[in-house]
């Protein structure tokens, strides 16, 4: 389920999910190093803006980016700074339900590119090219930590599989062994009762 959402979350510029009273909606993405991302927060209701909603955004290493509480409208901005999984945490710490909807943009779609052609004077197929290079280098940095990643699976599955090559000779020899235990104690027995 969960990497459904996550497509969602990229596909989409925006969506939207109900809280219940006193619990917590996480969201997780991973993110190599030096990725923007730019999230917009904002709670539908017709409450005062000094609502119990907690927005918390945490890195890999579960230390604390951002976290502004009792809020009604939330903005955060980071570069990440080293590669996994950073959570946006949403807590609802009243008796009452809260519906938010969460905008997330990363890597270059969170970047504002009408700024940038305002203040260089960029053309607009300058734009578009600024645009498409940024993408291209956003790519190319998600291959390469996909390839990096692909690395760790392998070397985990030759290593996984040669425990169970291990382990699997280590049975087999412990059942022949007791099988030959077992032939030299069922002689033994033959032997003293005179059997054979």
């Amino acid at each position: 389920m969960w990497p459904a959402v996550l497509t969602l979350l990229a596909l989409a510029s925006a969506f939207e999910v109900t809280i219940p009273p006193n619990s917590s909606q996480c969201f997780s993405e991973d993110l190599n190093e030096q990725t923007l991302m730019v999230g917009d927060v904002f709670a539908k209701t017709n409450q005062p803006t000094d609502l119990p909603l907690v927005v918390r955004v945490t890195d890999r290493d579960q230390q604390e980016i951002f976290v502004k509480a009792r809020t009604a409208a939330a903005r955060f901005s980071f570069t990440s700074l080293n590669n996994g999984a950073h959570t946006l945490c949403l807590e609802n710490t009243s008796a009452n339900p809260v519906i938010t909807v969460v905008l997330v943009k990363i890597g270059t779609e969170a970047r504002d590119y009408s700024a940038l052609a305002s203040t260089k004077d960029l053309k607009p197929s300058e734009l578009k090219l600024k645009r498409v290079k940024d993408t291209t280098v956003l790519i190319h940095k998600e291959v390469q930590h996909m390839r990096e990643r692909e690395e760790e699976m392998r070397t985990t599955n030759v290593t996984i599989h040669n425990r169970v090559i291990g382990y699997s000779v280590c049975t087999l020899v412990f059942l022949l062994l007791l099988a030959f235990l077992q032939i030299l104690y069922l002689r033994r027995i033959f032997k003293n009762k005179k059997i054979t």
